[in-house]
């Protein structure tokens, strides 16, 4: 069985919607209302517990052949929980140990990217046989600003619009899980995970407004504005959203998407591919 940590969120959701397909899928929750959602989606098994709870894991642990490890977002116990599943996955002879990461952990300035770069140090110290995925910002992550995209035709986001990213999409990224859980040679190696190359979102916007056979226009929102309207996350997370933010006004954060596309033995999904099929999906809905 594959154990799934984090396994509430987006990442957690397509990753074992891809691994159900071809493995038994342990996922490993916060809450008890996620049982049911992850269920549907092919889990198993659902364990609700508290990553940080040494107790949890080691229950959540038992048994596992292999583990895909996602550190909740944002979180303030990166480290703590990283070496509580590190440490059990030894202790347990998980045979893979597969750490989600992100694209350049080695910037200092954003605390929730080197906090990933310490956990990573852990594994290579564990002697698990591991693999980290290091993957670019979601396309998914556009979809926050759906809304305004659609009814006001402004990709509103909080930090420079000429700023260069490269993106990957989620559906890739899950089958990029399946494909190093279940394909050979995947093993003590790191992989830089970017489906596109970079691009600003002045160039975002104008792909959008191809697909949407509408005018998109790219528009830089005041962080104090952003703050206000950023409801539910805790100091921490907004301490480091920010920072993050001001990075990216400077540096954004490119990738290239050589080493995807062979992983995944095919082209990575594009931009424009991705908002095709998501403007498919809300017209179906509608």
């Amino acid at each position: 069985m594959i154990l799934v940590t984090g396994a509430s969120g987006k990442t957690g959701k397509a990753v074992i919607n891809a691994l159900s397909k071809v493995e038994n899928v342990c996922a490993f929750v916060h809450r008890e209302e996620s049982v049911s959602v992850l269920k549907s989606l092919g889990a198993e098994k659902v364990i609700v517990g508290d990553m940080r709870k040494e107790s949890d894991v080691q229950s959540a642990a038992r048994g596992a052949r292999a583990i895909y490890h996602i550190c909740p977002n944002m979180s303030p116990d990166e480290v703590v929980i990283g070496k509580l599943v590190v440490g059990e996955a030894k202790k347990s002879g998980v045979e893979h140990f597969v750490y989600h990461s992100v694209l350049h952990p080695q910037i200092e300035v954003m605390n929730h990217h080197w906090q990933k770069l310490r956990v990573e140090e852990m594994i290579f110290e564990s002697g698990i046989p591991f693999t980290i995925l290091q993957p670019a910002p979601y396309m998914q992550n556009l979809l926050a600003g759906w809304k305004s995209i659609i009814d006001e035709g402004i990709l509103r986001v909080p930090y420079s619009i000429e700023s260069a990213f490269s993106f990957i999409d989620l559906e890739d990224l899950a089958d990029v899980a399946k494909t190093v859980f279940t394909e050979p040679n995947h093993k003590n190696t790191i992989y830089e995970l970017a489906g596109t190359m970079p691009m600003s979102h002045v160039q975002a916007a104008e792909i959008f407004s191809k697909v949407l056979k509408r005018k998109v226009k790219a528009e830089k929102v005041e962080r104090r504005d952003w703050k206000l309207g950023a409801k539910g996350l805790s100091e921490y997370a907004l301490e480091n959203l920010v920072k993050m933010f001001e990075y990216y006004d400077t540096r954004g954060l490119v990738g290239n998407p050589n080493v995807l596309k062979w992983v995944l033995q095919r082209e990575p999904h594009s931009l424009e591919s991705f908002a095709e099929r998501v403007t498919k999906e809300n017209d179906a809905e509608h």
